[in-house]
């Protein structure tokens, strides 16, 4: 038998405690949600702000799909990087530094176009995501995993709804204040609330460099390969894909849902942070719930819980659109989040062969980027051409042909 090193033997025995990772990436997930989501909750009003007339959704997914493109591209290469010289930490904290700087570059874009390239740096902070993910499976067991990752989604939307918060009160309390003594328009007052956005995520980041130490559960380099993708691992990759199909940019479900939540013609803003506030709401409120769910009754049992959620939202926007039925198609849309993030999390980890977890949840975040793409500027092509009924009617139809292949996947049902 092969001896182990004396490096990795030190790497085996100093696990950090399951609770000190989970609550530390949980403190900078709260943090960097908070400051994102003050930027995303009034998203399609400042990109509306800088776009021709009657192309905002068009914009909207250009802009988003190419960020979705690119931080998963980025997480595909910062998992196989990670595998290969052995580090996650770096990856990690870099990850915020880089969501902070992008909100900056936001609040200097003088029109749509330069948002694209500072999209692209707010999504390349996303690095973080395939080796954060893989020190939260390493350090939790089959028992654990889906509370923990679902811990995490709920840290992540308790600081987006406090971040959506900030950006309600802005609304209606400092901007117009900003204006009456400064003279700031619109445009002026979400620019300086950009910069303000900033600084929760910087404090994440030092969060991540001082109380996160780097864990492998199985030392020694590995090298990835389609090979080591099982039939099981390689059907939920082609369903995620598929979904992923659907899930264009939630900036479109907000744009439209504003409409009906307040419409226009009381207040032209608000709409949108308050339709992002309710999905992200119920998401938080979900998320560690279904996590302990999937630990009980599976994975593959908890995603299908998501689908048929989304599926719902969708059919509601497709057939009966009004106040109330859009309110419960957007508690509908957080619960699908709250239900199939953390559990494709979990599920994929759990499929992947422990030596090369980081480089498989980076392939497959990857795919899904290649898929995010299309599908938001699909939909805002749909949207601006044909109508919102389209967009999300082609977004029922994908979901269900996923759903139709979750019962072909193999679950394991062990610890590693």
């Amino acid at each position: 038998m092969n001896e182990v090193p004396s490096s990795d033997k030190a790497l085996l025995s100093d696990a950090p405690s399951e609770k000190t990772v989970v609550r530390t990436f949980g403190a900078a997930s709260f943090l960097n949600d908070m400051g994102s989501d003050i930027v995303f909750s009034i998203w399609p009003i400042f990109v509306g702000l800088l776009s021709p007339p009657g192309l905002t959704p068009l914009i909207l997914g250009i802009i988003d799909g190419t960020g979705d493109l690119v931080v998963n591209i980025l997480k595909g290469i910062s998992g196989i990087w990670s595998d290969r010289i052995q580090k996650r930490k770096p990856f990690i904290w870099s990850g915020y530094m880089m969501g902070a700087t992008s909100r900056i570059v936001y609040a200097f874009s003088p029109t749509w176009q330069w948002l694209i390239p500072a999209k692209i740096l707010d999504r390349a902070g996303k690095v973080r995501g395939a080796p954060r993910d893989a020190i939260v499976a390493d350090v939790s067991t089959h028992e654990t995993r889906g509370k923990n990752f679902g811990l995490l989604r709920t840290a992540d939307h308790t600081g987006a709804t406090a971040g959506i918060l900030i950006t309600i009160a802005f609304v209606t309390f400092v901007f117009p204040w900003l204006t009456l003594v400064y003279g700031f328009d619109l445009l002026m007052n979400i620019r300086l609330l950009f910069l303000l956005a900033a600084i929760p995520t910087f404090i994440g980041a030092l969060v991540i460099i001082y109380r996160i130490v780097d864990y492998r559960k199985e030392p020694g380099k590995a090298v990835f390969h389609i090979s080591g993708i099982n039939r099981s691992l390689a059907i939920f990759i082609t369903l995620s894909v598929i979904f992923a199909l659907a899930s264009f940019s939630w900036s479109l479900v907000t744009l439209y849902a504003g409409i009906f939540i307040i419409p226009p013609a009381i207040n032209p803003i608000l709409g949108v942070p308050v339709a992002y506030l309710v999905f992200t709401l119920a998401a938080a409120l979900t998320s560690a719930p279904l996590g302990r769910l999937g630990d009980r009754i599976g994975r593959r049992r908890t995603i299908l819980i998501g689908f048929l959620f989304f599926g719902g939202m969708c059919a509601i926007f497709l057939f009966t659109p009004n106040f109330w039925t859009v309110l419960f198609a957007l508690i509908f849309y957080g619960i699908s989040i709250g239900a199939t993030v953390p559990m494709q999390s979990a599920l994929i980890s759990e499929l992947s062969p422990l030596k090369i977890r980081s480089s498989v949840l980076g392939f497959y975040q990857m795919l899904i980027g290649f898929a995010l793409l299309p599908a938001s500027v699909i939909a805002g092509f749909l949207w601006v051409f044909l109508g919102p009924s389209y967009t999300f009617g082609l977004a029922l139809f994908l979901t269900v042909i996923a759903a139709i292949l979750l019962p072909f996947i193999h679950e394991p049902k062990t610890s590693d």
